[in-house]
Parts: C-alpha cells; structure tokens; sequence
C-alpha cells in the first residue's frame, strides 16, 4: 500500500466519479441506497442503540460502495451481499471495532458541540412548537441552522480520519490503529482535494435544489417538490457513496491495480 498525493482538482474529478456512476447505473444505485437506507432506518427506530448501531456500521458500508463501484467495473451488476460483504466472516471483527471507534469518536464531537451550543435542543423545540409566534419560530430556526451547522464542521474531522480506513483494514489487514492512522495521512495529505470534493458537492446540491424548485414553480408543481425531492435527493446519496471509490482509490494505492477514474471520465479533463 502506497500514499498518493492527489492535486487539489482531482477532488472534482472524484465528485464527478460519482455523478457519471449515478447516470450510467441509475436504477443499479437507487435500488442499493434504498436497501441501505431501509436497513439504517429499522436500526434507528431502535430506542437508545439504534443511532449507536449506524454509526458503528458506517464505516463497513463505506468499504462496501467501494466494493460496489469495483464491481460495476469489472461488468457486473452488485447485489446487496456485495455493498455488506466488508462485515463477512474474516473482517467483522476488526469492522466492527472500527465502527465502535468512528461513533466514539463522532459522539466525542458532538457532546463538544453541545457544550459550545447547548441551546440548539431548546431551538429545536420552539421551531417544532405549536405555541410560539412567528418571530420566536425564526429566531428558533435560525439558531437550529447554525447548530447543525456546528455540528457538521466539528464532525468533518472525525470523517476525514476515518475515510479510508474500512478499505485500509478490508485489503491490507493489520490493526485498527495503523488504518485509522494511515487513513489520517492520507486525508491531510490531499486535503486540497478535499476542500474541493466537499465544496463540489455542495455547490451541486445547492444548484440542483434551486432547478428543481424553479422547473416545479414554472409547472406549478410547488405542491409536490417533496413528492419530487425524495427520488432525487435518494440519486444524489447514491452519486456522493459511489465517488467514494474514486476518493479513496485517489488517495491510496492499493496491491491491486485499480485506477480512480470511471469510464468515460478523462483523467486528464
């Protein structure tokens, strides 16, 4: 395993990765987001472990969209045994300690957040409130923008020590704390292409949200944006986890052969 130094823009080329796999293997994708998402969402109707228990699986299922975008590669349809099989007999162990290392280390974040902004719990409960006016429901919203925002800075860190680890630990082995640790080199050492991986797809989401809201008024269809907004922002999850592919193989080169770039995308666009 070798440590790649990626230039800043290759984290355009990564995010576009995810688009190109979205367009040419839509259905493909959508059916294995929704298996997913249907899975994470019976676990999170878990009282009190049910959040626990996603965020000690994320790190499994990361290595499993890898696993997928490699599959559609090499010419063949994945099933959802591919996007789980990181949790396979010979890697749950070390799978599962990750997990618990990545949630511990998010819900260490978090609890920080709380104490930098403890009032976004009672914001949360004045912007749901039938009760307040429309002022006070603002300024609750508001501040509850501005603590999930919060919360997102502080966890980027967390994400970025973890991004390459589950791929670390399915092909090289070892231990966890040489994943992580190698994982941690390799996100700071592209850190550029990061920025432009994350800003990539915010300014994406921003410009699809805004299209779609403007075709839907055009229509007069304003009605049914979130009738609309589901499927798209259910493709838009399956593009960001298929780029993960192209993210972790830009920064890491692995024994095996395996370029980042999907076809039809020019390396040197």
């Amino acid at each position: 395993m070798k440590l790649r130094q990626a230039p800043p823009m290759d984290g355009m080329r990564w995010m576009l990765s995810g688009v190109h796999w979205a367009k040419s293997q839509t259905f493909t994708l959508l059916g294995m987001m929704g298996f997913m998402l249907f899975g994470l969402g019976l676990l999170l109707a878990l009282p009190l472990v049910g959040p626990l228990l996603v965020g000690i699986l994320l790190p499994a299922l990361t290595a499993g969209w890898v696993a997928v975008v490699e599959s559609l590669k090499a010419g063949r349809r994945p099933t959802p045994a591919v996007l789980f099989a990181p949790l396979g007999a010979t890697s749950r162990r070390s799978m599962l300690g990750l997990g618990v290392a990545h949630a511990a280390a998010a819900a260490l974040m978090l609890w920080l957040a709380d104490l930098i902004d403890p009032a976004m719990h009672s914001a949360w409960r004045e912007a749901m409130s039938a009760d307040v006016g429309d002022d006070a429901r603002l300024a609750a919203f508001q501040a509850l923008q501005n603590g999930m925002l919060l919360r997102m800075v502080m966890t980027v860190p967390v994400a970025l020590v973890f991004w390459h680890a589950p791929v670390i630990l399915q092909r090289e082995g070892g231990s966890i704390a040489r994943a992580v640790f190698a994982s941690a080199v390799a996100s700071l050492r592209n850190l550029g292409a990061f920025v432009v991986y994350g800003v990539a797809w915010v300014v994406a989401d921003l410009m699809l949200s805004l299209l779609l809201g403007g075709v839907l008024a055009l229509l007069g269809l304003a009605a049914w944006a979130m009738f609309f907004a589901m499927p798209v922002a259910l493709l838009f999850s399956a593009a960001f986890y298929a780029s993960l592919y192209a993210s972790v193989h830009g920064c890491v080169e692995f024994g095996d052969p395996v370029s980042p770039e999907p076809p039809g995308v020019d390396p040197a666009a």
